[in-house]
């Protein structure tokens, strides 16, 4: 990149959990991955988010009814209305304080995280691999697991009722026609 300001650094990686923690940042500009989430809300700085796909649009969603985010639409971007979005981010104070609010709650925990991995990590070692824990679905067959089973179950008796259906409405039909067949002989 060319003519660079002096006041603008350029490397291939910057530690991001460590710049959203330093105090003078005022604002992040998000595409809304849940990893720049959680250490965005871990920093109660407001986000200026850009979703593009899978749970991005979610994500932002939830930091925008958290109060600490402006939502934008890639194709929707302009020069003026992103430096609107970007002073209404800095200047306007409840997207400040909303976001060091949803940074409390989110920290306001029992146990530490780091407690908690070491926790679950002796949990299972004590409980040699806990297999109680384990889910299920891995001791089912694999026609069981995707419910093949159930489906030709559920197909089968709504064959068998739509072709009682259909034999009663055969029968009701024929005897009708019959019974105005009769009805018209009768009549002659």
């Amino acid at each position: 990149m060319e003519d660079v300001p002096p006041n603008v650094m350029i490397k291939k990686w910057f530690p991001q959990r460590d710049i959203l923690l330093h105090p003078n940042v005022k604002l992040f500009i998000s595409h809304g991955g849940i990893s720049g989430v959680y250490e965005t809300v871990d920093a109660g700085v407001p986000v200026l988010g850009f979703p593009l796909f899978y749970d991005q649009h979610r994500n932002i969603a939830n930091l925008v009814d958290a109060g600490m985010a402006i939502s934008m639409e890639l194709l929707s971007v302009s020069t003026d209305i992103i430096l609107n979005y970007i002073l209404e981010l800095i200047n306007n104070e409840k997207y400040s304080i909303n976001a060091k609010i949803t940074s409390a709650r989110f920290k306001d925990r029992p146990i530490s995280p780091e407690k908690l991995i070491v926790y679950w990590t002796e949990y299972i070692h004590r409980h040699k691999g806990a297999p109680h824990l384990k889910s299920h679905a891995l001791n089912l067959t694999w026609y069981q697991y995707f419910l093949l089973d159930v489906i030709a179950t559920v197909l089968i008796l709504s064959l068998i009722i739509l072709f009682v259906c259909y034999t009663i409405i055969k029968i009701i039909y024929k005897n009708s026609l019959r019974y105005l067949y009769n009805f018209k002989l009768k009549s002659e």
